[in-house]
């Protein structure tokens, strides 16, 4: 019996009709290229905070650079 595992990280979590939509195309595709029977694939939704994930190490380089940004501004502003 073949499991699908989705690992979903985003700050709004998926709705009901987006899981549903998701499962509907699974079955097919599953059907459709392994011969999967309905009903056999075992499907599981796992939902990350983005702070769970990559999307952290994403935030903090932004916000360096944020940050170098405004020091070389201020630095700038200073005349230093």
């Amino acid at each position: 019996m073949p499991m699908l595992e989705i690992v979903v990280a985003r700050k709004e979590p998926l709705t009901t009709d987006q899981k549903r939509a998701f499962a509907r195309e699974a079955v097919e595709i599953f059907h459709r290229v392994l011969g999967t029977p309905p009903g056999r694939l075992r499907l599981a939704f796992y939902e990350l905070r983005p702070e769970e994930s990559l999307d952290l190490l994403t935030a903090e380089s932004s916000e360096d650079s944020v940050l170098r940004r405004d020091s070389a501004t201020e630095r700038a502003f200073r005349g230093s």
